[in-house]
């Protein structure tokens, strides 16, 4: 009888169990997080060929067919954009940053993996007398040990660890095209630097040749004054030119030195190495439309920025799959005993297995602000891509229309400088004949003089421009192997 209502009895909780658990699960569900919709794909801005500066005629390019990036044939200026990337603090600080993303993305995929360790333990321990320990263990000193391996792994069924990271590895590419276009920037300033240097240099050979001229042509007025083939009046505008020279010599050394200081600063080492008088190389036209095009969608700030937009639109799934009921598993398999000595007997055995699972209730409002936050974060990373390649852009046809400028300028200056050395070959020819005294060809010299210190002024203002032109599409110069290895 006692068992007939022991059954009816638990037969009423059973039925009374289920309509409660039905209510429990209905009201578990009624307050779980929504799941919010999909995001749409963004759309990642692109520069067409119609954005660029269009090819110049054929006629006005005097250089030939120009090379996508250009190299300019100069090992002395090899040597030190190596020194610069091999010892600058600039690429020291890049190359850390890259291998502190390596680590966060490390860090993340570890953390996504399966967990397993070995935990064990020794405990000396005086159990009181009057408490829950029965004797002959109350009152007593022992020593309990614990010896397990931990299991644990979350399955991650809705993408929440995976996509974070591919978040994380894609900051990772980003640091590394930070690190590239950190390595372009620096070629850049390392290559206008050493131009400007050889530019100063050459400058103030002319402007001491210049000086050299026109004390000549003073000193031959000065004799003819004195001979009274001319009067005196003709020789102070000779000898005020003739000061003019000095001032452009103390000019050109101070800004010889200011690159040469700028270089060092660049490079980073505390002694440049000497520096040899090299001749500025040909201006290079500029790479048609379609090389530009391709080159520019490569940049390395462009890449890094496309990345960061997508570790951003990454960061967005990985929150959205927290909406999702978390499963994971653990166990653990040991030995647990109050008395040392007897820890690895069989009976003091430990095994236990934990399936669980987190379903969000009642946290719709932190999820949804996260996931706001996040939909934030890729929204400016976004911005700021389409931002990079506008500005890319914009860079790339302003070094364009420097280069083309200067590449017309450069045609008629050297058909002035033709005509020029013509004129000097013919006063000379006339002089040895004795048709003309020295005076002409020293007039004749020091108009040619001048027109070679501009041209060398113009070749460097195209040569600066093509830098810049292929720093805007990439990089400057070539860089060495082993720092793009650094940088991988």
């Amino acid at each position: 009888m006692n068992y007939q209502v022991r059954d009816y009895s638990g037969g009423n909780r059973t039925r009374l169990l289920a309509p409660t658990t039905i209510a429990v699960l209905m009201a578990v569900l009624a307050g779980c997080a929504p799941l919010p919709a999909k995001d749409a794909p963004p759309t990642f801005a692109a520069a067409r060929a119609a954005d660029l500066v269009p090819d110049a005629p054929a006629s006005d390019s005097s250089a030939g067919h120009a090379p996508a990036l250009a190299d300019y044939g100069d090992a002395q200026l090899d040597r030190l954009v190596a020194l610069a990337l091999r010892d600058s603090p600039t690429m020291a600080v890049a190359q850390a940053r890259v291998r502190q993303a390596d680590a966060a993305a490390g860090q993340t995929e570890a953390a996504a993996g399966a967990n397993l360790a070995l935990d064990g333990q020794a405990t000396r321990e005086r159990y009181p007398e009057y408490s829950l320990y029965p004797p002959p263990i109350a009152g007593s000193w022992r020593t309990s040990g614990h010896l397990a391996l931990d299991f644990s792994y979350d399955f991650d069924f809705w993408g929440r660890n995976r996509t974070a990271l591919d978040a994380a590895l894609g900051r990772a590419q980003a640091s590394r095209a930070d690190a590239q276009a950190a390595a372009a920037t620096l070629a850049t300033g390392v290559a206008r630097a050493y131009f400007q240097w050889q530019a100063a240099d050459q400058h103030l050979r002319i402007a001491q040749a210049l000086e050299t001229q026109r004390q000549a042509l003073v000193e031959r007025q000065a004799r003819r004054v004195r001979a009274g083939l001319a009067p005196g009046a003709d020789l102070a505008p000779l000898t005020a030119d003739a000061a003019a020279p000095r001032q452009s010599i103390v000019q050109l050394e101070t800004q010889r030195a200011q690159a040469q200081r700028q270089l060092q600063s660049l490079v980073g080492v505390h002694a440049l190495p000497a520096l040899e008088a090299m001749p500025l190389p040909a201006p290079l036209a500029v790479p048609d439309a379609d090389a530009r095009l391709d080159l520019l969608a490569r940049r390395p700030e462009i890449a890094a920025a496309r990345d960061r937009a997508r570790a951003a639109l990454k960061d967005v799934d990985s929150q959205r799959a927290a909406f999702y009921p978390d499963v994971s598993i653990s166990a653990l398999a040991g030995f647990d005993a109050l008395q040392l000595s007897s820890l690895l007997h069989g009976a003091n055995r430990e095994i236990a297995a934990t399936p669980a699972i987190h379903l969000p209730i009642f946290d719709a409002g932190r999820l949804r602000a996260s996931l706001d936050a996040r939909r934030a974060d890729a929204a400016l990373a976004v911005a700021q891509y389409d931002q990079a390649v506008q500005q890319a852009v914009g860079e790339v046809n302003d070094a364009t229309v420097r280069v083309q400028g200067a590449l017309r300028e450069a045609a008629p200056l050297a058909a002035q400088v033709q005509g020029r050395e013509r004129d000097l070959a013919s006063a000379r020819a006339r002089e040895a004949a004795g048709l003309i005294d020295g005076q002409q060809r020293l007039v004749d010299e020091l108009v040619l003089t001048g027109l070679r210190d501009q041209a060398l002024g113009l070749r460097l203002q195209t040569l600066l421009a093509r830098i810049d032109l292929d720093h805007a599409l990439g990089g400057a110069l070539p860089v060495p192997e082993q720092v793009a290895t650094t940088t991988r």
